[in-house]
């Protein structure tokens, strides 16, 4: 989905505040030619997939934000197969 999409559907959620701020600067950061997918847990978080295509393959940056707006982001990378290629956890933030 677009950016744009992605904002009205963030808008529409019945998600805390925190929560939704946390994912709307997500979705800020994302580029035009990234793809955004919105899945929203059991447990209440939130999951914001960005996914790009490379030379060889695709990247994928997943931020997973919790009911009170704080986040982690996984950086992953797939060769053109499809594989897990690089996993790198970016942390969390308050």
């Amino acid at each position: 989905m677009t950016k744009a999409e992605a904002r009205r559907i963030i808008d529409s959620m019945p998600i805390p505040s925190a929560q939704a701020d946390a994912a709307r600067r997500t979705i800020r950061r994302a580029t035009y030619s990234e793809e955004i997918e919105i899945s929203l847990a059991t447990a209440g978080e939130l999951i914001i997939k960005r996914s790009r295509l490379g030379k060889v393959g695709f990247q994928v940056l997943e931020d997973t934000i919790q009911p009170d707006g704080s986040k982690e982001v996984v950086q992953k990378a797939f060769d053109a197969s499809g594989n897990l290629i690089h996993h790198d956890p970016k942390g969390r933030s308050p």
